[in-house]
């Protein structure tokens, strides 16, 4: 996984300037992704551009811009980029645990988006019930898989309930398969792969619902 760009870095690089370049590996975070159409900014990343409507332009030989391009975030002035991370962090974690309030997610809101994150033909789809911006300590979601498999790295706890079908959780090599009832909690800090040898739906929850917008110091 490339760096996190939250959305209190991104409104930081916006000031100084509205066409934020950034390296092809950073991940924005889904508040950031919000802060992109607020703020009327234009990101550049490797050989697509995203609009401030969010549309996604991967031709950017159509696009003309005016000045010198800035810096990417994530990819170079390093020792600048640090500080700015170390006061978000700090400032992020205060916010996420300040003030939970009870959350009712309704199932007839849940809405299945293919994961944006995965390897070309995985088939994952990924649905967030709960989120930081609920004003909840977790986050909760469901995905599937249809005969796929997901290497990922958790920067959080995470707790995985199989609704239906046959879930796999590779770690350390071990394979841990479960089935309709079952639960599988993960340790924050964890490499594992998420997979189904069919199909499987999973409710997941995770710690803290804020986990995508911290960086490591």
């Amino acid at each position: 996984m490339g760096k996190f760009i939250s959305a209190a870095v991104l409104r930081d690089l916006a000031q100084q300037n509205k066409h934020v370049v950034l390296a092809e590996d950073a991940v924005l975070t889904p508040s950031a992704k919000d802060l992109v159409k607020e703020l009327g900014i234009t990101i550049t990343q490797g050989n697509r551009q995203i609009a401030s409507d969010g549309q996604v332009l991967r031709d950017q030989t159509t696009l003309c811009c005016s000045g010198p391009t800035p810096e990417p975030a994530g990819a170079g002035n390093e020792e600048e980029l640090t500080k700015l991370v170390r006061r978000v962090v700090a400032e992020t974690l205060h916010q996420a645990n300040s003030g939970p309030r009870v959350v009712h997610a309704k199932a007839s809101d849940l809405v299945l988006k293919p994961f944006e994150f995965g390897h070309p033909g995985l088939k994952m789809d990924l649905g967030d019930m709960i989120t930081a911006r609920d004003g909840s300590n977790l986050a909760a979601g469901v995905m599937t898989f249809d005969h796929s498999e997901l290497p990922w790295h958790l920067t959080y706890d995470e707790i995985d309930y199989v609704i239906e079908g046959e879930f796999e959780l590779r770690w350390h090599g071990q394979v841990f398969r479960a089935k309709a009832g079952d639960v599988i909690s993960i340790p924050n800090g964890a490499d594992v792969v998420f997979a189904s040898p069919s199909w499987a739906k999973v409710f997941y929850v995770t710690y803290p619902a804020n986990w995508a917008d911290l960086v490591e110091k």
